[in-house]
């Protein structure tokens, strides 16, 4: 019998490679995927390419994916990232017939979203559907368009020239 017993030199390999491995996964870089953001302000309609969009890299599954060549269907501010739900159809939110007039809208407005304008003097209520939201920009001018019915047209843009104007936004 030997006055020693021989090391478990393979088993302490194989612990090492495995916890360098496990130390790899968990601390390990993650895996990043090009995305688009705005280089300008990318209007509704506007196409998504190359010309006003650059490539970062954003962790994967972060942010869905959207390929240049898609149009815009809402405002896209520069350095924004492009995300799915900013593309797609642009469709008119403006009814045939129905005036837009000059408001300032609530925070988180968006073209096309139903709202109830009331005329703080009288009481009376229009329905109306936000055609532009205004700019998301804090030192530009909050206004935004609502689009109303031809016969209710000017007696909103009084009272909106006036500050006697609510804006009530439907949700859901």
């Amino acid at each position: 019998m030997l006055w020693f017993e021989p090391l478990p030199w393979g088993r302490w390999v194989l612990v090492l490679l495995v916890a360098a491995i496990a130390a790899y996964i968990e601390l390990g870089p993650d895996p990043t995927v090009d995305h688009p953001f705005a280089t300008v302000a990318i209007a509704p309609g506007d196409v998504i390419d190359s010309s006003n969009t650059e490539s970062r890299s954003v962790p994967a599954d972060l942010l869905e994916d959207t390929e240049l060549g898609s149009i815009a269907k809402r405002p896209i501010m520069v350095g924004d990232p492009v995300l799915a739900s900013d593309v797609g159809d642009v469709e008119t939110t403006v009814p045939a017939g129905w005036w837009v007039v000059g408001v300032t809208l609530p925070d988180g407005a968006q073209a096309g979203d139903r709202v109830r304008l009331v005329l703080l003097d009288t009481g009376t209520e229009v329905e109306g559907v936000v055609a532009h939201p205004g700019s998301d920009d804090p030192f530009d001018a909050a206004d935004g368009g609502v689009a109303v019915p031809a016969e209710s047209s000017a007696e909103v843009a009084l009272a909106a020239a006036d500050a006697r104007l609510a804006v009530l936004i439907a949700t859901g």
